[in-house]
């Protein structure tokens, strides 16, 4: 696929135009107001992270965090919650794809921003895909030794930052799970998201 870097502009979202949606296509989500309404999908990846510091610092008899780390560790964390995010998810469209990725730091948001269409499996594949960039160092809460306290500051910051800012990718993977037929494809837009019907949909 071709990953266009689009760089950091002022507002949120690439200029490039959408294509007019298939006639048989029906909207799955909106393109406004789905970040307000994807929060609560934040909550279980929140307390999966709270849980694993609390067993850390349970049996460990101190706290897996030191202070004087959180700076060089919440800077990571923003690299792993907007741009490594994104190209989380760009790495996973077809190579015929065109994804263009770029940056908001005024409104600490990003995007991977693609028309070409998915079928059901890659689509959701393709959303859940950022989560490894939390999951993996929640694994290294847990089996890290406490004595390495920088780099269990960095897992510790990086978990939540990359398992609780793809909340609304989890939205649109259970929306498509339950919303779209087999054999239908999903297809982004500037006015919202869509499934319908394709011969190369499975």
């Amino acid at each position: 696929m071709a990953i266009v870097w689009e760089g950091n502009k002022k507002e949120f979202g690439t200029s490039h135009q959408s294509p007019p949606v298939q006639q048989n296509a029906v909207k799955i989500r909106d393109a406004e107001g789905f970040i307000g309404k994807s929060l609560p999908f934040g909550i279980a990846p929140m307390m999966i992270c709270m849980l694993a510091v609390f067993l850390k610092a349970f049996t460990s008899k101190e706290a897996p965090i030191s202070p004087i780390y959180l700076v060089p560790a919440f800077l990571i964390g923003f690299m792993i919650a907007l741009p490594i995010h994104e190209f989380a998810h760009a790495v996973c469209y077809p190579k015929e794809a065109t994804v263009w990725v770029g940056l908001c730091v005024r409104k600490m948001q990003a995007w991977a921003i693609s028309y070409h269409p998915l079928t059901k499996r890659r689509f959701i594949c393709m959303s859940l895909a950022p989560a490894l960039l939390g999951i993996i160092p929640l694994i290294g809460i847990i089996f890290i030794p406490i004595t390495m306290k920088p780099l269990l500051t960095i897992c510790v910051v990086s978990a939540f930052m990359g398992l609780i800012s793809p909340a609304p990718d989890y939205m649109d993977a259970i929306n498509v799970m339950r919303k779209v037929p087999k054999g239908a494809v999903i297809r982004d837009s500037q006015d919202g998201l869509y499934a319908y019907l394709s011969s190369i949909g499975g």
